[in-house]
């Protein structure tokens, strides 16, 4: 990005960064602080004016007083009916402008109190956006760019929303430099059409592409960076009055800004890649489907095998070749010969060691073609090339962190690629990280012999790079690909044959399977292993190396146990695979009877014609919808029992539960479903990796037989895959033919004798029995009945899995049905007409489709889930008219219709009608029944008001001539990457639009004629949806809050109504509390009269419950009793509704009164009603536990230990997870199991902190069985840092059994990864540094741990040496860590000295900058900070000492600048912690925080303040320097610190129970003496003079811990310390050290 534009905007923002570096004040400087302030502010609004009015005066317009949203967006409107060509773009504009209209409306109402009384914030914004609009409003494309632009600066303006009533003169700053900002940015776009006004178009990007205007956003980004760090600031001050402890703010705050950059990169990179949408996580990053894949094949591998490649020329050859002169290496073999096994097993070796390249890094990637299982619909798949580059390139930008920053710099800089190779040029071929002399690329590719042509482009150009750099690929391949490989990539082509090497395996394999047999393990037993050695040699000889008939022969011997059924395997273990499955077939029919063989062919319906592969659990419930229909037609009873709805009407007001009961179990069997699939259906179907049903092998579905009469056209959407004809059943007509020829040549009675008839009669009997097959032509109209039952059955459909399957993909199988087809099944067709009916005219069907199911939970995680379903349906038959044209279609034909009932038949007759509006004929009960949610019904969340307005709008947009003509009529113009585009989408609705939708609500409920108390529930439904979509217009607080105050004058019993008027209103606590406890008596009243019924209305405990609660809110507040108030929280609880997200800030105003017994007591309520919350477990998950307050806080901590009532908070954790267990909610089951896990290891009580590690271990086993990619990959790093840290300190328990000591190693050993695996140093350090310890205390060699010491001392190294200041404290910290763990005294020592100089060089560069200053703020800032330099958190530099190690001299260098934009910090989600690895550690990983400002914006002579960078464990003393004795344990891998009076206490047992301290009495530290700040300046200033720098430190070297013999400080090279290094812990030249002690 090019630097800002030197404007005196770009001058007065730097100066004012300067000028208010954070220093934390004294009362009386920070009065003159903020009068300084104050008048800066003052200044800027009077340029921004000043600014405006030139603005105004070159347009020739007056700049307007009082301008709105409604007056920008007028101006907006009116140019789009002049633009109707652009008017598809306009939608999307008009909801740039809207946004950004409301961030600054917003941010100016903020910030206004110190503006101009002439003009606010809001109009100086407004009248410069109008004028850009203005300007530009005759160009083409205008409404595209310009709404980028706008896009990008709401990006960071949305942002400052959050801290409405929360700023103080810092962010106010902040706040008015980015409205400043806005405006010269729209005076910049004013003058670019100057500079562009010959053109009548807009060229791509116009705006974004400008230096000026990409200046001023970058300018805008940085502000934003400075933002988030002055909040954390402001938070550490409200923090540290109330609690004290400076940890909550300053601890990963660096971690924090390296993790946001590291973000922003791999951000960059897949959007480069061009990863889909679906693939990607809320983050931004792909899952990682890929590793999952190869952990699963990985999971499968016997021990032992593939170890004979080891011994290979041709491997070692292609491995220790040092220039690229044989690329590639095949591994030959047939289908099914071990292959993909080999490669899995290769890559594995590779990564743990045993096979180490010739240099020191190792990067691998890998692709196995079956890591992106999912189904395709036409024309969306993409090319195998396309996913592999995706899956291969991603791993080796995020294999370390200067190929990341590379990577993504090129992307930033390279927008668009010619084609895929090209992406692979760009990104990696001619990236500079790639010729890296210490860095070795190796690639396995295992793909099908069709695919791997595909690469063929790509292959080449990999191979013929020819600068020498390693760049190495392992394929897989048939014997006719090796030779199409050598033909096309020449002589560089290394080839292993499986067939003629995996010998071992093979045995291994049989005798492995062998052993787990229950006839042939006991080998002590008779004649065991004669029959073992019989099986081993017959299937050796006869299944020739092929896996799929070893794995076939060896399922059927483990069901057999007689003598002569082994024969009989064995005999048929030689014959052709085709002919092995043909076999299995016959005996499948045979055996399983035929509501079984229904079921197969189910499951083969649902693979084979399917949109998804469904889950296990999903086919189990289709199954079981499946075995009900058949049960129904043939007049049996259905085994699911019937439901009954509870609806009861007040007034006009229908009452509905707010979210439904989960379903019934839908099982038929009482056989687990996967072990059936797996057992009783073999071999047939498989379980994937992701837990998804799908054919065993591809060859085998080949050879399911077709129904007999069926085509199989239907299967043409599968061309590379022809379908084989299995055996078909025997005809009647057949069988004639034969008894015709018999009776010919046969005499009477020799016919007789053979019983040829009753032969014939079994074979008739055996053509009418069921048996396995496709039905090509009926399989969509078969799914079809299946979706429609599912949507249209009150239980059914309560399934989310299959109520996603079904409305996302019911319009896809009815348009794949060929009405007219002769082969359709006349009765299906005829069965598929009344559930198609039922689905559009009955509230069932609708809700289903239109309705929001779940709605406790955030908006935001709503809408990244079923919010997404909604938006694809809304888009298919709604918007569009493709879904209507279908229904239609349907409709129209006669036997479809055949038996609609009366009620449908009005349906039919308007879908009939000459002139008929579709979309009125198919939707008009569907809009009439969203108007009923929206007006009449009891749901009040903004999930409900959004659906049903966003139905409304596009329904009447229909129903609008004009508009339905702009309105595109595909469903792709609304779905997919075109989702949420459409005008009609806008999140924002304006009072104008709720009013039209009023209007016409009003007319078809009949609003007119509604009761005084049903025309009061209408107005509080309108106040409600004024208040949940549209609140921060103008005027919107008046309408909402004077429509719920008419309510209550048409019915004073309105008690919705009262209470919202007690939320929303400034009413006073007196009255709120006079009125709710009015509205609480008469309620109770009406409870009390028939308590069974009123609790059948679910709206009414609901209702209870929030009046009751907000009563308590007040009673608090008031503060008179707060026992009482407490008492009456209580109460809500045991009511049968519950609202977690409002208990956290309850709770909190608990503990600030110290009202420990309370909060202990709320616990308790909430347990003690665990049915009435098991519906909103979600909500207790992730609005409760997994809050951010709750976690940050550790609000239930603290409860617990004030009154040491943990059997509480372990009880409601015990509940929720058994709870979890119960529905199979494996997601939230790890969160409880983790949230568990962190509550118990800040318990004060020893006892509690060693149940951690069991929980820990059932929180990965959870993961391990259920992979689950919306886990942030962040949160199951930490917990398995933590873990291992609990296996290290059991490890240390006294006395311990050797043997379950030795247990600990392998475990701590499978929770670190590979050594060369992609995981950071950064994050893994306390799992790595734990496997280190232990094999160091037991003084053991381990591969694994010596590669991680390598790695961790290469990446050290190689921080230290890439010219980037800002990663040396990075570099400083890993060492440390790793120093401590070994017990490295000298180095250890060594690392800390440099960190204190690192700071000692930024104090001197700050104290520098402070002469300069005023004397207020110089008395201000001495006031706070200490002779020792001991300062708590401020407003700190985001570059840091900008010193490298390498380029340390006597001179301050000036602030390095930078290139690339930082990365803007993400708000924190409540659903998840990602609280970083390593989290718990006492020190503050980096020596100087993220600053306030980047060094871009910030003057030379004004660096920033240093900040704490470690704390006691014990006392919690922070220092910025270490200028006392220092205790680093080494048995807590450096993750405790504990000074000198500490460490004294310790083995006193004076420590114990200090919360966050892990250290105990009899663990191992390393001193690090003081270090004399006064001392080092003193030698500073003397070597100042001597004119040899201010650090006293010579160019390029290190100090050393002992001084020497002449009593002076010693010192050496840089480069002299990194050979030590090197000599010590690699092979002395930076690769890898076989031999490395541990």
């Amino acid at each position: 990005m090019p630097p800002p534009p030197q404007t005196p905007l770009a001058t007065a923002i730097a100066a004012g960064d300067a000028k208010n570096s954070n220093a934390v004040l004294s009362p009386t400087g920070a009065e003159a602080a903020r009068a300084a302030a104050d008048k800066e502010i003052k200044d800027i609004w009077a340029q921004v004016q000043e600014r405006v009015q030139q603005l105004a005066d070159r347009e020739g317009k007056p700049p307007r007083k009082g301008m709105s949203i409604h007056d920008v967006l007028g101006v907006v409107d009116e140019i789009q009916k002049s633009r109707k060509e652009e008017s598809e773009k306009y939608g999307w504009f008009k909801k740039a402008v809207t946004n950004t209209l409301k961030c600054i409306q917003t941010i100016g109402g903020i910030v206004s109190s110190a503006a101009s009384d002439a003009f606010g914030p809001s109009d100086m914004c407004f009248n410069a956006l109008t004028f850009v609009i203005e300007a530009w409003q005759k160009y083409e494309g205008m409404f595209e760019n310009l709404g980028e632009l706008l896009v990008r600066c709401c990006e960071f303006l949305e942002r400052l929303e959050y801290y409405h009533n929360n700023m103080d003169i810092r962010l106010k700053r902040v706040a008015y430099q980015n409205l400043q900002l806005f405006v010269e940015i729209c005076d910049h776009s004013i003058r670019l059409k100057r500079k562009h006004h010959k053109f009548g178009a807009f060229m791509k990007r116009l705006f974004l592409n400008d230096d000026n205007i990409s200046g001023l956003l970058g300018m805008m980004d940085k502000l934003n960076n400075k933002e988030n760090l002055l909040v954390n600031a402001q938070t550490y001050k409200i923090v540290s009055d109330s609690a004290g402890d400076i940890k909550l703010i300053l601890e990963g705050q660096r971690e924090q800004k390296k993790e946001d950059d590291a973000k922003k990169w791999r951000q960059s990179i897949a959007k480069a890649l061009r990863f889909p949408n679906s693939a990607l996580g809320s983050d931004g990053e792909p899952y990682p489907t890929w590793q999952r894949t190869f952990d699963a094949r990985k999971d499968r591998l016997i021990e032992g095998t593939g170890q004979w490649i080891l011994e290979k020329e041709a491997f070692n050859g292609w491995m220790e070749a040092e220039e690229s002169m044989n690329p590639f290496l095949v591994i030959e073999g047939a289908q099914n010969s071990g292959k993909t096994s080999l490669i899995a097993n290769t890559l594995r070796l590779l990564r743990k060691g045993e096979r180490v390249s010739t240099t020191s890094r190792t990067v691998t990637a890998y692709f196995f073609a079956d890591s992106d299982k999912r189904k395709y619909q036409d024309g969306e798949a993409p090319n195998f090339l396309e996913v592999a580059t995706r899956t291969m390139l991603w791993q080796v930008a995020t294999a370390f962190e200067a190929m990341t920053k590379s990577m993504a710099q090129i992307a930033e800089r390279k927008h668009e690629f010619q084609n895929t190779v090209d992406i692979w040029q760009q990104l990696f071929i001619d990236n500079k990280e790639r010729v890296n002399n210490d860095t070795s690329f190796f690639f396995f590719i295992d793909a099908s012999e069709s695919d791997v042509k595909k690469l063929e482009e790509l292959l080449q150009r990999l191979g013929s790079i020819s600068d020498g750099k390693r760049v190495q690929i392992m394929l897989s391949a048939s014997p006719e690909t090796k030779g199409w490989l050598k033909e096309k990539l020449g002589s560089g082509v290394g080839v292993i044959p499986i067939s003629e090497c995996n010998g071992s395996d093979i045995d291994t394999f049989i005798n492995n399977r062998m052993n787990a047999m229950p006839i042939l393990k006991d080998v002590k037993r008779t004649g065991i292993s004669d029959w073992r050695t019989t099986i081993f040699n017959t299937l050796r000889e006869k299944c020739e190396g092929d896996y799929f008939k070893l794995h076939s022969n060896l399922k059927d011997l483990e069901k057999v146990d007689l003598v002569d059924d082994i024969y009989d395997v064995l005999e048929n273990a030689g014959k052709s695979r085709a002919d092995q499955i043909d076999a299995a077939l016959r005996n499948l029919n045979n055996i399983r009877t035929p509501k079984e063989i229904d079921e197969i062919n189910e499951i083969m319906l649902w693979i084979n014609d399917g949109c998804d592969f469904l889950p296990v659990e999903a086919m189990e419930s289709i199954v079981a919808i499946k075995h009900r229909r058949t049960t129904q037609l043939r007049g049996q009873p259905s085994t699911v029992p019937s439901t009954h709805v509870h609806r009861r009407k007040t007034g006009q007001t229908v009452v509905v539960d707010k979210e439904p009961a989960p379903s019934r179990n839908l099982t038929v069997s009482l056989l687990p479903f996967k072990k059936k699939l797996l057992d009783k259906y073999d071999p047939l179907f498989t379980v994937t990796d992701s837990n998804q049903v799908n054919w065993r092998s591809d060859e085998l579905m080949q050879r399911i037989p077709v129904k007999a009469g069926s085509t199989i056209s239907s299967l043409s959407s599968q061309p590379a895959r022809p379908i084989v004809r299995g055996p078909q059943v025997i005809q009647e007509a057949e069988i004639n033919i034969v008894r015709h020829f018999l009776n010919s040549v046969c005499p009477g009675e020799l016919y007789s004798r053979f019983d040829f008839e009753q032969f014939f009669q079994g074979k008739i009997g055996a053509g009418q029995k069921q048996s396995i097959c496709l039905d090509p032509d009926n399989a969509h109209i078969r799914i079809v009945i299946t979706c429609l039952i599912i949507l249209t059955d009150e239980e059914y459909r309560k399934n989310k899995q299959l109520r996603d399957y079904a409305a996302l993909h019911l319009l896809f199988h009815l348009d794949a049905v060929d009405l007219s087809a002769a082969d359709l099944s006349k009765d299906l067709k005829a069965e598929a007409g009344p559930l198609l009916v039922k689905l559009f005219t009955e509230e069932c069907g609708i809700d289903a489709l239109f309705w929001p199911f779940i709605v406790s939970m955030s908006i935001k995680t709503w809408k990244e889930g079923e919010g997404i379903i909604l938006q694809e349906t809304r888009g298919e038959w709604v918007y569009s008219a493709e879904g209507v044209r279908q229904v239609a279609l349907w409709l129209k034909d006669s036997l479809v219709v055949k038996y609609v009932d009366k009620a449908g038949q009005a349906l039919i007759e308007a879908v009939k009608a000459p002139d008929a509006n579709l979309h009125e004929a198919v939707l008009g009960r569907a809009a009439k029944h969203m108007a009923e949610h929206m007006f009449r019904r009891m749901g009040f969340t903004k999930q409900q008001f959004l659906a049903a307005a966003y139905f409304i709008r596009g329904y009447l947009g229909r129903l609008d001539k004009r508009k339905a003509k702009k309105m595109k009529d595909d469903s792709e113009s609304y779905t997919g990457s075109n989702r949420g585009k459409s005008p009609f989408e806008m999140d924002a609705f304006t009072i104008k639009e709720l009013k039209q939708v009023e209007e016409w609500a009003s007319g078809v409920l009949n609003h007119a004629n509604d009761t005084p108390q049903q025309a009061s529930q209408w107005e509080i439904h309108c106040a409600l949806a004024v208040f949940q979509l549209c609140r921060d217009e103008d005027g919107a607080t008046e309408i909402y809050q004077d429509r719920a105050r008419k309510a209550l004058v048409l019915d004073h019993r309105n008690w919705h109504a009262c209470h919202f008027l007690t939320k929303q209103s400034k009413m006073s606590d007196t009255e709120a509390i006079e009125r709710l406890s009015q509205a609480k008596r008469e309620i109770d009243v009406d409870r009390r009269e028939d308590p069974v019924e009123w609790a059948k209305d679910s709206g009414n405990p609901a209702l209870l419950a929030r009046i009751t609660l907000e009563l308590g809110d007040r009673q608090w507040r008031l503060g008179t009793d707060l026992k009482t108030a407490a008492q009456t929280h209580r109460e809500s609880v045991h009511i049968n509704y519950v609202h977690f997200r409002e208990y956290v800030p309850l709770l909190e105003r608990y503990l600030e009164k110290q009202e420990y017994a309370e909060f202990i007591a709320f616990i308790e309520a909430i347990n003690s009603n665990q049915g009435k919350w098991a519906l909103y477990l979600e909500d207790l998950v992730h609005e409760f536990l997994g809050n951010q307050k709750v976690q940050e806080s550790q609000i239930l901590v603290q409860a617990a230990n004030a009154t040491d009532r943990w059997d509480v908070i372990e009880a409601l954790f015990d509940k929720a997870i058994k709870l979890a267990t119960e529905k199979e909610s494996y997601e939230l089951l790890f969160y409880l199991h983790n949230g568990k896990a962190k509550t118990l290891a800040a318990a004060a009580n020893e006892s509690l902190r060693t149940k951690v590690v069991e929980v820990q271990e059932d929180a990965l086993e959870v993961l391990k069985t259920h992979p689950c990619d919306a886990i942030s990959p962040y949160t199951i790093e930490d917990i398995k840092n933590s873990l291992a840290q609990g296996y290290l300190t059991l490890s240390s328990i006294p006395d311990l059994p050797a043997e379950q000591l030795q247990t600990y190693g392998p475990r701590i050993e499978e929770l670190v990864p590979e050594s060369d695996d992609k995981a950071n140093v950064w994050t893994s350090i306390d799992r790595t540094c734990c496997l280190v310890r232990f094999h160091h205390k037991q003084k053991s060699e381990n591969k694994a741990a010596g590669g991680w010491i390598r790695k961790i001392v290469r990446a050290g190294i190689e921080l230290l040496s890439d010219g980037d200041f800002d990663n040396d404290d990075m570099a400083y910290w890993i060492l440390a860590r790793l120093f401590a763990t070994v017990g490295d005294q000298e180095n250890s020592q060594i690392v800390w000295r440099l960190r204190n100089l690192f700071q000692l060089e930024a104090k001197n560069r700050w104290d520098s900058w402070l002469a300069s200053q005023t004397s207020e703020i110089q008395s201000a800032v001495r006031d706070k900070n200490s002779a020792t330099f001991r300062w708590t958190v401020s407003e700190v530099s985001s570059n840091g000492a900008a010193t490298s190690l390498d380029q340390m001299s006597s001179e301050a260098p000036a602030p390095k600048k930078e290139d690339d934009e930082t990365a803007s910090s993400n708000g924190s989600s409540t659903q998840e912690s990602d609280t970083e690895p390593g989290s718990d550690a006492t020190e503050f990983k980096g020596s100087s925080s993220s600053s306030s400002s980047s060094s871009a914006s910030v003057p030379d002579n004004a660096p920033m303040e240093p900040t704490t960078m470690v704390f006691c464990a014990g006392c919690r003393n922070p220092w910025t320097i270490v200028d006392v004795d220092l205790y680093v344990c080494a048995d807590c891998v450096g993750t405790q610190h504990l000074c000198q009076g500490c460490y004294e206490r310790l083995p006193r047992g004076e420590l114990s129970g200090r919360v966050g301290l892990k250290c105990r009495p009899g663990h191992e530290h390393i001193k690090i003496p003081a270090w004399d700040p006064a001392a080092a300046l003193a030698a500073a200033a003397a070597a100042a003079e001597a004119g040899e720098g201010a650090a006293a430190l010579p160019k390029n070297s290190v100090p050393l811990p002992q001084p020497a013999a002449d009593g002076s400080t010693a010192w050496i090279s840089v480069d002299e310390w990194k050979a030590k290094l090197r000599d010590r812990y690699l092979d002395g030249t930076g690769k890898a050290n076989e031999t490395a002690a541990v």
